[in-house]
């Protein structure tokens, strides 16, 4: 919804004092509830649905095919499209770009070699269903989608199936092309259980005074100073780090301190929220989907 002028300077004084108060009660450090599925989308690798209790949904496909290939930056590609914009559009290109730098600077591409000479290549593509519709008469950006997006990848990787190889590994010096196995049920994981590897988390933080919070909401992000987006794998703080216009308002740059906190957020938070995501994987899909 559009604010005005009182309700703006109201949740403002409220984000910004001492102990920071939010419009829906929520601690500095906690999520809106989201619910979310895995493997449902036919004729795809891996598929996740994640979606917030204001009704924005994100469903997520991977698909893959064999490539013959020594550019393993070209191994992934992102494309984001979400309701009412077009796909060339500011939004929808800057997503794309920051998940697939994110995934490409962060992957353990070993786990998508078949041989010596091919690799699998994967595509995730994302759509965005169910924008506010408010959303061009506010001052809002929608880039906070970047965590939602962030969670649908990841689930969608984890949740992807490959064909099983049944051909040899070593065509350095034989030139033959990889062949799998026709049953479906022989199919392994993108990422195996006994993997390291975790998909590359981005998580958006708001900052307002000397605060930060995580997961800002509609109302928030038309008050907040500036925005920031945090990669995080496997306990780590990891590219990107760089700040996101959550608003098209002018906003006030951050120090040192304030990204140090915000980065302190993103860990405190991270590994609860790779907890949660990973439990869902291993549930059988429902209507509702798992809330988390």
């Amino acid at each position: 919804m559009v604010l005005s002028t009182a309700e703006k300077s109201y949740i403002y004084e409220s984000l910004s004092g001492e102990n920071t108060l939010r419009t829906d009660s929520r601690k500095y450090n906690e999520f809106r509830p989201l619910k979310a599925a895995c493997s449902f989308v036919p004729n795809c690798n891996g598929s996740s649905r994640v979606y917030t209790a204001d009704g924005i949904e994100c469903i997520t496909s991977v698909k893959a095919k064999v490539v013959k290939t020594k550019d393993l930056a070209n191994l992934i590609a992102v494309e984001v499209d979400i309701e009412g914009q077009r796909d060339n559009s500011a939004l929808c290109l800057d997503l794309s770009a920051l998940l697939q730098r994110s995934l490409v600077n962060n992957f353990d591409y070993e786990i998508l070699r078949l041989t010596d000479k091919y690799y699998f290549q994967i595509y995730v593509d994302v759509l965005i269903l169910s924008v506010p519709g408010d959303f061009k008469n506010s001052s809002y950006t929608l880039y906070s989608l970047l965590s939602l997006i962030s969670m649908g990848s990841y689930l969608a990787l984890k949740s992807c199936k490959l064909p099983l190889l049944t051909s040899t590994t070593n065509d350095r010096e034989i030139e033959e092309e990889p062949s799998f196995a026709d049953d479906w049920e022989l199919a392994t994981d993108l990422i195996p259980e006994s993997s390291e590897f975790q998909p590359v988390l981005v998580f958006v933080v708001g900052l307002v005074g000397s605060n930060v919070i995580i997961d800002p909401s509609l109302d928030e992000e038309q008050v907040l100073e500036n925005g920031v987006c945090i990669g995080y794998s496997q306990g780590n703080i990891v590219p990107p780090i760089q700040s996101v216009a959550l608003s098209t308002v002018d906003g006030k740059p951050f120090d040192r301190k304030t990204l140090a906190k915000a980065t302190g957020l993103v860990k405190e938070i991270g590994q609860p929220v790779t907890q949660a995501l990973d439990a869902i994987l291993s549930e059988e899909v429902d209507e509702y989907g798992s809330v988390f």
